[in-house]
């Protein structure tokens, strides 16, 4: 396996302590990512990559790839290459999302930040970028009644940070329960207050902490209480 960079390796909250977390940022990556993608990318992955009509969103993408690909081989006990992805069951699977049998797994990116969790049950991570003021007001319009009220309460110097806070949580569990944004967000209140909300029986949401690096987004794990499962999804 070609040398890679050293990525984080953020401790799981204890509630998720069966979880492994990964945090890497995509200008370290790239590089690197040059170097293994034709070896280690099938063709569709490429052909994905090359559906990207900017240099920076093809290069992004290949960060994103070989980062998980490297950490599922070393979860897995194979080569990159040899990961066994395919398309999820059901729905999921059906809207381009990927699984691997005997293995559950997330991937998330944003601002320049990406997040992979591994683990044995079912799991969803996400990362948001604090938005600008003006985007945070459009993205706090679609959230839960009791989500808005919550953000309008706040000072307006804080309500960034607080959208960002909430769409991690939210997108963490939609990916966790295989939806994604299929699922109308405004219908489950994770909440924006300082600890999450339980909105679905079964799945406990919980905050991530990434360290300075971190400062300029917020993340959130979602995990499966009980009971096992064969796969998961990006």
């Amino acid at each position: 396996m070609n040398a890679a960079p050293v990525w984080g390796r953020p401790a799981p909250p204890r509630r998720a302590a069966d979880v492994q977390l990964v945090h890497a940022l995509v200008p370290d990556l790239v590089p690197w990512a040059r170097t293994v993608a034709d070896e280690w990318l099938d063709p569709d992955e490429l052909r994905r990559r090359d559906g990207f009509a900017r240099e920076a969103d093809r290069e992004a993408f290949l960060a994103r790839r070989c980062l998980l690909r490297a950490v599922l081989s070393e979860r897995l006990g194979t080569e990159p290459a040899a990961v066994p992805l395919g398309p999820a069951p059901g729905a999921a699977g059906r809207r381009g999302r990927p699984g691997v049998p005997g293995l559950h797994f997330s991937l998330a990116s944003s601002g320049g930040h990406v997040l992979v969790a591994t683990g044995p049950r079912e799991l969803g991570i996400d990362v948001e970028q604090v938005p600008a003021p003006e985007a945070a007001a459009r993205m706090a319009r679609v959230l839960h009644p009791a989500e808005r009220r919550r953000i309008a309460w706040t000072r307006r110097s804080r309500r960034p940070a607080v959208v960002a806070r909430v769409w991690a949580r939210k997108e963490s569990l939609l990916k966790a329960v295989g939806t994604g944004l299929s699922r109308d967000p405004s219908l489950d209140r994770v909440g924006a207050g300082r600890r999450p909300a339980g909105p679905l029986p079964g799945w406990r949401i919980l905050d991530l902490a990434l360290g300075p690096a971190g400062e300029d987004v917020r993340a959130a794990l979602t995990v499966r209480e009980r009971g096992p499962a064969r796969y998961s999804t990006i």
